[in-house]
């Protein structure tokens, strides 16, 4: 059966309502403004415009921007929404999608994707899979994911050629260069960050040729094994810092921009800043995340996302759905990739400005075409937090055995929600 639309709906009630009814009723009018509210993850999520050409061509909708923190956006989206002033979308991680939907916080929004397909085909179409992909749980959307940032493998090509080594192509060759860097006391041959954050480890397995099972990581898989090992290696042979253990994403990137690292795993959004110290393709290279030799063809090039979300409190998604488009238009994505993180709008990648600003994007535009989200589940607090466990065991003690680790942490990961 087709779905009416509520206002077709309202308007056949009223026609069924006696002629005497009608002069109490106070039906919306044109001049009538909506208003919406949209939490933004980061400031740097805004386009640089605003939403000047959005009121100017939409005078009817009047839409407030505000910034509440990726990082807040569940616990304070629960209150909000709770209490019935929440906002009408926000952004969040697109591993928090589950706990969201699951908590009854956002409404599907296919129906409105499909009505933009139909009005806007131009920008509907110039969106890439990841769009959907990241702003969508158990087959139903939410929104839609502009923004998509991957981790790379990003490297030194002066140090290499001073070696006298290629470009690394899978990881036991990054451990070669690695090996090679620290015994020419060039510095550390691979940086990571210590066991605090999960989405670099996920992104390693994954390439690895990892696998989830109902959006839960296998650890004691051999590609788990074999990715416990690797950070396990890193730290026993000395190919990071000894301090590895404290580190965060800031010290394994400043390693790597202040020439003190080979190779990190480093996101997109990090590369103009590694670009104002030196030149890509002269000093410094990148490309995607690696496989293991012999397991290419179980390799997924793992991305996190920001997806835009419409939640349960909005009363008006079709306006909604509206600014939807608006983010996604080629010039206001632009504006946000160009500075901050890649977009999900492939009309961007190809654009003169941005090729000129981002030298590195067209190296990657397959890749990008290509990539997995990273799977997502409710119990994903509980997941990172195992994960941690396991992952900070193996690389403060050496001598502990990977597999053995792997077996009994996953056993607290198979007992999620049993």
């Amino acid at each position: 059966m087709k779905k009416y639309s509520t206002i077709f709906v309202m308007l056949l009630v009223l026609t069924l309502l006696p002629v005497s009814l009608w002069s109490g009723a106070q039906p919306e009018t044109k001049s009538d403004v909506v208003e919406l509210t949209v939490w933004f993850g980061r400031e740097n999520f805004i386009p640089d415009e605003g939403f000047d050409a959005f009121h100017a061509k939409y005078p009817n909708i009047k839409v407030t921007a505000d910034v509440i923190p990726l990082e807040q956006a569940l616990t304070e989206g629960a209150k909000a929404i709770g209490a019935g002033v929440g906002p009408d979308i926000l952004q969040t991680d697109s591993r928090r999608l589950p706990p969201f939907v699951e908590a009854g916080m956002l409404q599907p929004m296919d129906s409105y994707m499909e009505q933009w397909k139909q009005e806007d085909p131009a920008t509907y179409n110039a969106l890439s899979s990841s769009a959907w992909e990241h702003a969508k749980h158990n087959g139903k959307l939410y929104g839609v994911n502009i923004y998509a940032g991957p981790f790379n493998n990003v490297y030194r090509i002066d140090w290499l050629e001073q070696l006298g080594m290629d470009v690394p192509e899978t990881w036991e060759e990054v451990l070669d260069v690695a090996r090679a860097t620290r015994d020419a006391g060039l510095g550390y041959g691979f940086v990571v960050r210590g066991p605090n954050s999960t989405p670099w480890f996920f992104a390693h397995y994954m390439a690895m040729g990892g696998k989830f099972v109902e959006n839960v990581i296998q650890l004691d898989s051999p590609a788990g094994i074999y990715a416990l090992n690797f950070y396990q290696t890193l730290v026993k042979e000395d190919l990071v810092s000894d301090d590895v253990i404290a580190w965060g994403s800031g010290d394994m990137r400043a390693a790597f921009i202040t020439g003190r690292a080979m190779m990190a795993p480093i996101g997109t959004n990090i590369f103009p800043n590694i670009q104002e110290e030196m030149k890509y393709g002269e000093k410094w290279g990148a490309t995607p995340m690696l496989p293991r030799e012999g397991y290419e063809e179980d390799y997924s090039y793992a991305s996190l996302g920001w997806p835009f979300l419409v939640t349960s409190n909005c009363e008006h998604p079709y306006e909604a759905s509206l600014v939807l488009r608006y983010l996604a238009e080629n010039d206001n994505a632009m504006s946000v990739a160009r500075r901050y993180q890649p977009t999900t709008v492939t009309t961007v990648w190809n654009d003169p400005a941005y090729l000129a600003e981002q030298p590195w994007s067209g190296d990657f535009e397959e890749a990008l075409n290509n990539m997995t989200r990273t799977p997502a589940t409710v119990f994903i607090t509980e997941v990172d937090n195992i994960v941690l466990d396991a992952l900070g065991e193996v690389m403060e003690n050496v001598n502990a055995d990977p597999a053995e680790v792997a077996k009994r942490y996953q056993k607290q990961l198979d007992a999620l929600g049993k």
